[in-house]
């Protein structure tokens, strides 16, 4: 998770009457039959009835990243609530309590609504296109070397490569917006950046699989490259370009195009 530079002066209120998490924000409870016993977890989730239901996803990305209560520090704490079960009303008030009084989180919810809310909304952070097209890379993740050393990948919300690009500055608000824009263009019949992303990897695999001095080194070597391949994608560029263009009035942000 990031260190969290907050460009923002929010008064997050921890209200839970008046909350933002509270009042857009449901927690859905999963519980599992396993020869151990139920196996109970929780994760919240926009409202179907919230105002901002039409961008879904863009919230989805901070609810299930950004909170305290989801990292691994915060393990123990989730057990002692998940044993609640099978009392979910609970569980749910619990762990909403939890979101809602996760300065963070809040921050970040009320910076993405704000425009939202407000199209006259001021934009206090800026990107370029060099930063967009960075941040937005890192979603296409190499994983794993199968047997035939081809290799799995995976396009997601939480494992990606964000983690591990350690930037100095905050992208989180950008890293929303890219996740939003790839799955909406993964969403389309024929998508052309799918169909990229695989060609991307196919490539990247067949330059890099002739010599393998190790398995950790190969993926390693694929995953790099498959970051620098998508990061200087033509297509990857304009279906990002083009969603910005038609939200720009609803981002918190703005990109300074090249």
């Amino acid at each position: 998770m990031h260190t969290a530079i907050l460009f923002f002066l929010f008064a997050s209120s921890f209200d839970l009457d008046t909350n933002y998490i509270t009042k857009h924000v449901h927690v859905k409870i999963y519980a599992m039959e396993t020869e151990a016993g139920v196996q109970v977890s929780a994760l919240p989730e926009l409202k179907e009835e919230s105002q901002y239901a039409a961008y879904k996803r863009r919230f989805d990305y901070l609810l299930l990243n950004l909170p305290v209560l989801h990292q691994p520090s915060s393990l123990e704490v989730r057990r002692q609530l998940n044993a609640l079960y099978p009392d979910s009303a609970s569980i749910q008030k619990a762990y909403l309590k939890k979101y809602a009084q996760d300065s963070v989180l809040v921050h970040y919810f009320e910076a993405t609504a704000a425009p939202i809310d407000n199209p006259n909304w001021p934009k206090q952070k800026h990107f370029t296109e060099a930063e967009l097209m960075e941040v937005s890379s890192k979603f296409f993740f190499c994983d794993k070397v199968l047997p035939d050393t081809s290799i799995q990948a995976h396009v997601c919300i939480g494992l990606n490569g964000i983690k591990e690009a350690e930037w100095k500055e905050d992208y989180t608000l950008l890293e929303a917006f890219c996740y939003e824009v790839i799955f909406t263009a993964f969403d389309q019949d024929s998508s052309q950046l799918w169909d990229t992303f695989v060609a991307q990897k196919r490539e990247a695999i067949a330059q890099l699989r002739t010599e393998i001095n190790s398995l950790e080194e190969y993926l390693d070597n694929v995953k790099k490259a498959l970051f620098k391949r998508m990061e200087s994608s033509e297509v990857l560029k304009q279906e990002l370009l083009h969603y910005y263009r038609l939200n720009k009035s609803n981002l918190a942000f703005d990109i300074r195009e090249q």
